[in-house]
């Protein structure tokens, strides 16, 4: 081959945005993660993004995100941004782990996520949303995504680990909010080596400390009272039957009480705060509780016909995702839209600029639940809030249906006239939290 050949069958690299000396693209990133990658997303479906220390690929054609997340899954990996967020707190939980392990630990929790198991759950949540909203008083003031945190803290306990952790919520909330704290884009620590204690790494620390051993005490707690088909039980038999150590049960726990809150509350307070913007609609799924339930509470049966209430729950997940996206990493030289990738390439798939679209949403920025009812031919990954492929969310279909039921036995009980302070602006960190602050007035029915 010919030196003028070689050039010849170079492929030019994906487009990148302007950015500043040394800092690259990486100060834009972290000043505003949305809104950089909203503009990015105009430039291609694949943009080479240059941050500080790497070079990573912002994917959002959806074709583009199904290869990487379910056709050409070998050739990808999770990230090492990915291990790096969860390093100290979940390093042997089924989010950071690969290869066997990963496997044998899905394979662990899956009976705790069947169809069956997940309508069993149902109860457990809506109990719980009934107990939590009951302390709430007729035109009281509450911090809105404060009691949306500790309310799904309270519903995933009892649902999934079948404990009761009311008033140590904030063991769980304060850990969460130190592993935010570290992943956050704006953290001078960030640039810091590793071995640098900072007071951010040192309250993770603590936080992870705290929690760790209520986790313990959650583990003593359920193997003294036999056990289940919830997700402690199914680890613990797992551990007594020789196929996951301890390690591996208290981190995959740690993992649910972190993520299983965390996404959920997110989800709930943009949910709460629409349907309050929007009156039709809020008329619209009181009717639909009046015809289903006629004065029942919601139960694991009665789900599947609140269609009003779950196109409520996939429109907040388009416009409010609760993650800023997906990462991953080639394992091989990948070919993505043209463009030959070289092994280590590293990958970001954000659900933001995607599920807003307009090749393949009309009015994307609106709120229309009724979206959810009409058959399109859009692509299948221009929808994607629990990412995909094998390794997708494997909680996310008890997800979808704790929002369902939480929204409804919500709704029917109480009315919350909600304000927000201001924009809507997220924390800069993984997990797309509402930074502005968001109250509501509480009206029982």
């Amino acid at each position: 081959m010919t030196a003028d050949d070689s050039t010849a069958r170079e492929t030019p690299p994906p487009p990148t945005p302007n950015g500043v000396p040394l800092l690259g693209n990486g100060l834009a990133f972290a000043r505003d993660p949305v809104g950089a990658i909203a503009e990015w997303a105009s430039l291609g479906d694949v943009v080479r993004l240059e941050i500080p220390g790497q070079t990573m690929y912002l994917v959002t054609g959806p074709r583009l995100i199904e290869q990487i997340l379910v056709d050409d899954n070998e050739a990808f990996t999770i990230s090492p941004a990915q291990r790096e967020t969860f390093r100290g707190i979940e390093d042997h939980a089924v989010t950071t782990t690969t290869g066997e392990r990963w496997e044998r630990l899905r394979r662990a929790l899956r009976p705790a996520f069947t169809r069956d198991a997940i309508r069993e759950y149902a109860k457990q949540v809506v109990d719980a949303t009934a107990t939590y909203i009951d302390e709430w008083d007729d035109g009281e003031r509450i911090d809105l995504y404060r009691e949306m945190r500790r309310l799904s803290v309270d519903v995933l306990a009892a649902a999934l680990l079948a404990v009761d952790v009311r008033g140590r919520e904030p063991v769980v909330m304060n850990a969460a909010d130190a592993l935010v704290d570290r992943a956050n884009f704006r953290r001078p620590g960030q640039l810091l080596p590793d071995w640098i204690p900072t007071p951010t790494d040192r309250r993770f620390e603590r936080a992870v400390r705290e929690l760790d051993a209520y986790v313990d005490d959650i583990i003593a707690e359920r193997r003294q009272n036999g056990g289940g088909d919830d997700v402690c039980s199914v680890l613990l038999d797992a551990y007594d039957a020789g196929d996951v150590s301890l390690d591996e049960v208290r981190h995959n726990l740690v993992a649910m009480l972190l993520a299983g809150h965390d996404s959920p509350s997110v989800a709930l307070t943009h949910a709460l705060r629409l349907i309050d913007d929007h009156p039709e609609v809020q008329d619209a799924l009181l009717a639909e509780y009046n015809d289903v339930l006629d004065g029942d509470r919601p139960t694991g049966e009665s789900v599947a016909a609140l269609e009003r209430t779950q196109a409520v729950v996939d429109e907040t997940l388009r416009l409010f995702p609760p993650t800023l996206g997906v990462t991953r990493q080639a394992t091989e030289p990948v070919t993505l839209a043209g463009y030959d990738l070289p092994a280590g390439a590293q990958f970001l798939c954000p659900q933001w600029p995607v599920h807003r679209d307009d090749r393949f949403w009309d009015e994307p920025s609106r709120f229309d639940p009724s979206r959810w009812h009409d058959h399109t031919d859009r692509p299948d990954y221009a929808y994607f809030p629990f990412s995909g492929g094998p390794r997708n969310c494997i909680g996310m279909h008890f997800a979808r249906q704790e929002l369902a039921l939480v929204l409804a036995a919500l709704l029917d009980t109480v009315e919350l006239d909600v304000s927000m302070d201001g924009p809507l602006r997220f924390t800069p960190s993984l997990q797309l939290r509402p930074e502005t602050d968001i109250e509501a007035t509480v009206h029982w029915r």
